[in-house]
């Protein structure tokens, strides 16, 4: 349950988007070959007709909007926001997109996050300006990034009410929390915040008893 992009394209969106254009073909504006039955293509054109027509730049969108950090993180919200790993995260990463939290990933994901994001910054146009950090300012980066990041259940989750909820739906935007991570009174206050980032990046939300159900089994299972 971590924490999309709006849907207008501003300044914090077009470094991103323009790196994903390179990824999809131009094919994905055109029909594909026409090798389906009769019984297929009439399946076929009735699931487009219900999805409606798209254009590249709307794939491109997409994928952005599920790829990039929530905009409802703010350099206020980060872990030990006066150090410096984290001013270097406001300075560094927040030139292409909104400020990432730690907890987006785990600690053994953000190595290879981090790599990526590297590359991607060394092959923007230099026209944009973007300060590219040196290794040393990278290091300083993933160290707090691993040291802040989400701490997964490993599968080790107890047995309470709710928790086949809690991996459904918390397992559509990031790994599953360990529970211990927050406190039985931190929970309420998180489950409804991560509500609002599965809002941004999933366009669909909790309804009122799933939220209670996983507020009451995380609760249980940090104790």
């Amino acid at each position: 349950m971590t924490k999309g992009i709006r849907r207008g394209i501003r300044h914090p969106v077009l470094l991103p988007l323009a790196i994903l254009a390179v990824a999809f073909p131009t094919a994905c504006t055109q029909p594909a070959p026409d090798t389906a039955t009769s019984g297929d293509t009439a399946a076929g054109a009735g699931a487009a007709q219900a999805a409606g027509s798209y254009t590249q730049d709307d794939l491109i969108l997409a994928a952005a909007k599920v790829a990039l950090p929530p905009t409802s993180i703010t350099p206020a919200d980060l872990p030990d926001p006066e150090s410096q790993g984290a001013q270097y995260v406001v300075r560094f990463c927040s030139r292409c997109h909104t400020v990432p939290t730690p907890l987006m990933h785990s600690a053994t994901d953000w190595p290879g996050v981090t790599r990526r994001m590297w590359l991607r910054m060394e092959r923007i146009d230099p026209k944009f300006a973007i300060p590219v950090p040196e290794i040393a300012d990278q290091l300083v980066i993933l160290q707090y990034l691993t040291d802040n990041a989400l701490k997964v259940s490993n599968a080790n989750l107890p047995e309470f009410p709710g928790r086949e909820t809690f991996e459904q739906t918390c397992s559509q935007c990031h790994e599953l929390a360990d529970p211990r991570q927050h406190s039985p009174g931190d929970w309420y206050v998180v489950v409804r915040r991560m509500n609002g980032h599965m809002l941004e990046i999933l366009g669909k939300e909790m309804n009122a008893d799933q939220i209670q159900e996983i507020t009451l089994y995380l609760q249980q299972a940090s104790k």
